[in-house]
């Protein structure tokens, strides 16, 4: 896996239509991620984690970052932006096809009387759920503009997907997958016939918070038992003590094993 330096230039791939990339913007954390991986397997991944300035407006600095790495403007075989932000809502796939369901979930996801947001509502592979997921209008007009072909989507939602296709694999149990870092944990639970119960994700920084997180989430679900299971990927110290922590109170505590590349976002693995 290659780290691209400094920045992305126009040349950085040889041939962007025989690659995929995949970013996750995060705007509330002023950070954008990037992979982009050949889809002919013969190159290493291009990875950077490129921070948005503070001190102007976050749409500048969104687009400083995009224009300051030329290579996130080339013709790619395809695109996924990822949004990274805590104003989305996971619903039933039919309530998200109800225009005055979706809404009154836009109104209670952004709550400024003098913006309005774009909705992107996104259905997840595998599930009967859906995520809708409230941008800034600006800086969704901006992706649109930027990046016309690319596929917007919640951060959550390529995670689903992986899990939703792994859960039955996993016995006959309920089970909480979370996937933790430094910042935070994402958290994904299926009942004991792998039906989808709820997904969320967390900021914070201490693994007992993150385990705290994960019990809780199976209480508010339903599937707490003795007979759960929780399975935690990610970076391994933060996955090895948060493992610990769960273990203080529940029997069936596992490691996820990652794929390659664990210094990218587990949500851009899935989309390259």
């Amino acid at each position: 896996m290659a780290d691209a330096g400094e920045g992305l230039s126009a040349g950085a791939v040889a041939n962007p239509r025989l690659w995929r990339l995949g970013m996750e913007l995060d705007m509330d954390g002023a950070t954008l991620a990037v992979a982009a991986a050949s889809s002919v397997g013969e190159e290493e991944m291009l990875v950077r984690r490129i921070g948005l300035a503070s001190g102007i407006a976050p749409l500048r600095a969104l687009e400083d970052a995009v224009y300051d790495n030329p290579m996130l403007l080339a013709d790619f075989d395809r695109t996924t932006i990822l949004l990274r932000t805590p104003r989305f809502s996971v619903v039933p796939s039919e309530l998200a096809e109800d225009a005055d369901a979706v809404a009154d979930a836009a109104a209670l996801l952004w709550t400024s009387a003098d913006e309005r947001p774009r909705l992107f509502i996104s259905p997840v592979a595998g599930t009967d759920a859906s995520v809708l997921t409230a941008c800034d209008a600006d800086v969704a007009a901006f992706i649109g503009r930027t990046f016309a072909d690319a596929k917007v989507e919640h951060a959550l939602v390529p995670l689903m997907a992986y899990f939703a296709a792994k859960a039955p694999r996993c016995g006959n149990s309920a089970k909480v997958f979370a996937v933790v870092s430094s910042v935070g944990a994402d958290l994904i639970v299926f009942d004991e016939n792998s039906r989808l119960r709820g997904a969320t994700s967390y900021v914070c920084a201490s693994p007992d918070d993150m385990s705290y997180y994960a019990a809780a989430m199976a209480q508010v679900c339903g599937v707490a038992s003795p007979e759960l299971s929780f399975y935690v990927a990610g970076e391994a110290a933060v996955r090895d003590s948060v493992m610990d922590s769960l273990r203080r109170f529940a029997p069936n505590v596992m490691p996820w094993v990652m794929p390659a590349g664990q210094d990218v976002p587990f949500s851009l693995l899935e989309v390259v």
